[in-house]
């Protein structure tokens, strides 16, 4: 699981720690809230994301792979 940084203001900080807050499980249930609550944006976000890992591998499609495969296999 990656591992983020996130900056509180001392205030919060120290009351998240006399509170024995898990702000890992908060961050992740705000995130959740949020992408529920925005469900387009996520989406976009997500496929972006996949796109770039997509991008970033990159591969190369034979042309005509399929039908060349088909041709083989003794396929229509």
């Amino acid at each position: 699981m990656p591992n983020r940084t996130i900056y509180l203001p001392d205030e919060l900080d120290e009351m998240s720690r006399k509170l024995g807050l898990n702000l890992s499980k908060l961050t992740q249930q705000a995130i959740a809230d949020f992408v529920a609550e925005h469900s387009q944006e996520a989406f976009e976000a997500r496929l972006d994301a996949a796109s770039v890992r997509a991008r970033s591998l990159s591969l190369t499609w034979e042309r005509h792979a399929l039908q060349r495969q088909r041709a083989e296999a003794g396929e229509r």
